[in-house]
């Protein structure tokens, strides 16, 4: 069982305060204790303190999104819980756990950017797990098939209180495109899959691409802050990065 089984089944150790760590504390019941057994990073925090940030972030986050409209249609709650079973693989329980964390997070007064900002502090050493968070975001919000402008802007809001630039969230967008079923990578989206740009030297486009090979396998994921729950998300994102690279390959002859 992932993260979303796990995180009900009794009392879980997490140190981490502010929006989120009320937002478990609510979903737990008040079942939360200090004492975790996992070893901490230099940051800190565990990993399964990391996991389970990032994990209730994303949810919480999610539900803002679907919710800048003004509303939470069904169309919309029935986008992201086929986005939980088609993308994540997660049980029937397993959804209905992470519904839960829907849907405290839709009817809490807490604004998207005070959980993005609590994240910046979290990740401050790891740019690519905030990264993750708004590619994501993109892929829920575009579950249903259409981006309203309004889910659009608070996804650029919540980037921006996470300390993202514009160019993240182009790569961000790059990469869901990249990941939809049917797509094709064009040359414009494999650079910023990357990170890089049409002046950027060979070299340093081949390192770009070892560096992020190296972070997205999966024995490395882990410890970075992301549970099993994504590693179908990793593994479409690892398919992104080398279509990427091998689009690259060609157009410069490499």
């Amino acid at each position: 069982m992932g993260l979303f089984g796990s995180l009900f089944g009794g009392a879980v150790g997490f140190a981490i305060g502010g929006p989120l760590g009320a937002m478990l504390g609510a979903m737990m019941g008040g079942r939360v204790t200090s004492n975790v057994q996992t070893g901490h990073h230099a940051g800190g925090y565990s990993a399964l303190e990391l996991q389970t940030a990032f994990t209730i972030a994303l949810v919480s986050l999610a539900a803002k999104v679907a919710k800048a409209d003004g509303r939470v249609c069904e169309n919309e709650i029935r986008a992201f819980d086929d986005f939980m079973k088609n993308s994540m693989r997660l049980s029937k329980e397993e959804r209905v756990n992470a519904a839960r964390i829907f849907n405290l997070a839709r009817d809490n007064d807490n604004d998207a950017t005070e959980f993005a900002a609590q994240l910046r502090q979290l990740f401050r050493g790891d740019r690519n797990r905030l990264r993750d968070i708004i590619t994501l975001l993109f892929m829920i919000a575009l579950a249903d098939g259409d981006l309203h402008p309004q889910e659009e802007s608070l996804i650029s809001r919540i980037a921006q209180a996470m300390g993202l630039s514009t160019h993240d969230v182009e790569s961000c967008k790059a990469t869901f495109n990249s990941t939809r079923p049917g797509s094709s990578t064009s040359i414009s989206d494999a650079y910023k899959v990357l990170g890089v740009n049409e002046s950027t030297s060979d070299s340093e486009i081949k390192s770009a691409h070892r560096k992020l090979v190296r972070e997205y396998h999966p024995d490395a994921l882990a410890s970075k802050g992301l549970a099993d729950d994504f590693l179908e998300y990793a593994q479409q994102k690892m398919v992104a990065i080398n279509d990427a690279w091998d689009v690259i390959k060609e157009k410069r002859g490499m």
